[in-house]
Order: C-alpha cells, then structure tokens, then sequence
C-alpha cells in the first residue's frame, strides 16, 4: 500500500477519526515547539504583558495552520488478481479526481465514483479538489509490466470531466440512472456516443440542443434513451456501461457512435479496439439486442491528417464489423463535398452536425432499425 500523504488546508469541522490522524509526528512538533519558543524569547516582554485571554487569541493566530485538518488521500490494491485499485480519503466531503494516462488529474480529469479496474502496466493518479482547486500533491500507483504488454487505454473504463463548461458529466450520469428506474421498460433503443450523440436531442434533456427537428422526426418513434457525453472516448462509455447505465433496460437496438475523441491521443489501431470494447461490453449486457455501428463522422473543414485517421479507423471497422456489431454503417459519403471540403451547413464547427447533418444520420438510423423490424 502506498504510504499517505498529508498537506495543510483550510480550516474545517474535524472528521470522526481516530485522534492520531490529526496529529503532527515527532519531528513535526518539535519544529513547532522550537518556533513558539523563538517567538517567546524575542517577544517575551511584549507577550508577558498581555492578559490570559489576548495572549491565547495570539497564540492561536499565530499558530492557527496547526489546528487545520490535513486530509490524506491514500491508493489501496483492494484485490491483487483482479487488479482492483481502491482510493481512499478522509476529506469525504471533497472530491477526489484521478487519471489513468499518466498525467497529473486536473479539473477536466474525472471524479473518482467506484473502484478502478487497472490492467497490469497502468498507473492511477488522483489529488483531492476543492470546489475547482487542487489541493494538495498528487499521489500515484502503478502495477508494473512488460512494456509490450502496456495496457489499451482506449479499453480501460474512467470517468472523466473535460467538458465541464458545458454540462456535469456525473450528474448526467444520474439523471440516466433515474430514467431507468422510472421507465426502463419503455426504452426501444439506446444511443451510445459523444458530443455529436448528446447535443441531438432526447432526454435527458440537454442544455444544447442542435438537431431537435430530425430526433423528432427519425429517432424519438423509436422510444430511445440517449447515452451521449459531450467529450466522450471509448473508455468513458466503457465505464457508463459497467456503472448502471443499461442495467434494468431490455432494449430492441444499440446505435453506437464513438472514438472520434480517442483520436486526439490515442493511435487508430487504439481506438479500434476501444470501439469493439464497447460492443462487446453490449453484447454482455444485452445479448439479445442488435447493434448498428456507425462510422466515426469526417471532420474538419479541408482532408488532412485527422480527417485521414478517421478514414483509416472506418476502413478497420469495415473489416471487424461482422464479428462485433449487426450492421455497419458509414455516412461519411454524405457530409463531404465533391471538392473534399465539409460546409458549415453540414457541420457547424466542421465536427458536430447541424440540423441538416443530423437530417442524413437520422433518416439512415430510421432505415436501418425499420429493417429489423424496429
């Protein structure tokens, strides 16, 4: 286990937890104890004509930092074959923030809600924040491996808070947790996705809505829940998946649209294997339900090297295809102009579809579930 870190912070109702907790350690008390007698010695005729009351009000002003809480944040292996990692805090009212990428958790960085599934080779750091602010050091644990055995970590679930501006991504959460127990039984079809997904519309209700005309046309008949994130990459839907989010339902048809976030780190043989994760994980849950992949949309308004990364993961997918979803679809034909350019009217920010863009999705979404009879 690794050893806990402490820091000062601000002052707050102490925690009922064993006393030694709070405590400074040898080394630290003396330190203190040789400051206030400094501070005895060089003010000692100014203190020794003070009263009872005004030289303990001193006292604590002087040393109040001794009487804040520190917090410890502490990474715990819970189960050594299964390669359950565990976080623990005695901060409970705070929130702890992890990464499984080797970068240190800022605020875009996802809040830590239940064990993390660790494959060996991967390494978690997590920090405690209060409100939008780090509070203290970064504290670490790797499992060690053989770097050709380095783990995916487009396959690895993790929570994660990049687009915090826009919309919470726990309490989304949530709130498709309460759709299901509320009406689990009315749900056809489940949307799986991103941001192009999340801001269709649907409920829950988004704070962004950019294709309400066609969702209602094409896709609310078929009584559909939308699993869209806003910034979203297959390990996030990964742990959605394993978190609750289709537990209960019995749906018809999955549609799933995910990994053009993955390609901003991930290689495209990466983010492959990410989007077969996630119908895999499908398929596990739902064993009976049918799954129509689609394509990861073109971006960016001329072909360049991104816009070449998702012509490469689309050409994969049409291979793997048969033995990971029921149908495959890819509607980048329908988004790109003769000339090789995306038109704002397609997409308004040469990612995200507008109105018209969602227009082409829905109607192939439509066509395809009817085929089955949907």
């Amino acid at each position: 286990m690794t050893s806990i870190t402490t820091w000062p912070r601000p002052a707050r109702s102490r925690p009922t937890t064993p006393t030694s907790s709070w405590c400074c350690s040898d080394a630290e008390r003396s330190g203190w104890e040789g400051i206030l007698c400094l501070v005895l010695w060089v003010r000692g005729p100014y203190i020794s004509g003070m009263s009872s009351p005004r030289l303990c009000l001193a006292l604590l002003c002087a040393f109040g930092s001794m009487a804040s809480a520190p917090a410890a944040i502490d990474i715990i292996e819970a189960d050594a074959v299964k390669k359950v990692i565990t976080i623990e805090t005695n901060a409970p009212a705070d929130v702890v923030r992890y990464t499984l990428d080797g970068r240190d958790p800022d605020y875009s960085a996802g809040v830590y809600l239940a064990p993390i599934e660790l494959p060996e080779g991967g390494t978690v750091k997590a920090a405690v924040f209060v409100e939008q602010k780090r509070v203290g050091p970064v504290v670490s644990k790797s499992l060690p491996v053989s770097p050709s055995e380095l783990p995916n970590p487009a396959k690895v679930p993790l929570t994660q808070n990049r687009d915090h501006r826009v919309y919470d991504w726990v309490q989304r959460h949530e709130a498709i947790l309460a759709l299901n127990k509320s009406g689990a039984a009315a749900t056809k079809v489940v949307l799986v996705g991103d941001s192009i997904t999340h801001f269709w519309s649907g409920e829950p209700k988004s704070t962004r809505v950019a294709g309400a005309l066609s969702w209602d046309k094409y896709i609310a008949p078929h009584a559909p829940l939308n699993l869209g994130y806003g910034w979203d990459r297959t390990e996030n839907v990964l742990w959605r998946l394993r978190h609750g989010e289709v537990k209960g339902l019995r749906p018809k048809a999955f549609v799933v649209l995910i990994g053009t976030n993955n390609l901003n780190t991930n290689t495209v043989a990466e983010t492959v294997e990410g989007i077969e994760a996630v119908c895999a994980e499908i398929r596990t849950q739902s064993p009976g339900a049918k799954i129509l992949l689609l394509g990861l949309l073109p971006r960016g308004e001329r072909p360049d090297a991104m816009r070449q990364k998702v012509a490469e993961v689309n050409s994969m997918l049409v291979t793997r295809a048969p033995k990971i979803c029921d149908r495959y679809l890819d509607l980048s034909a329908r988004f790109i102009q003769p000339d090789g350019r995306i038109t704002r009217a397609i997409m308004s920010d040469f990612l995200h579809p507008t109105d018209a863009g969602y227009e082409f999705m829905g109607k192939a979404i439509d066509d395809a579930l009817k085929a089955w009879g949907l």
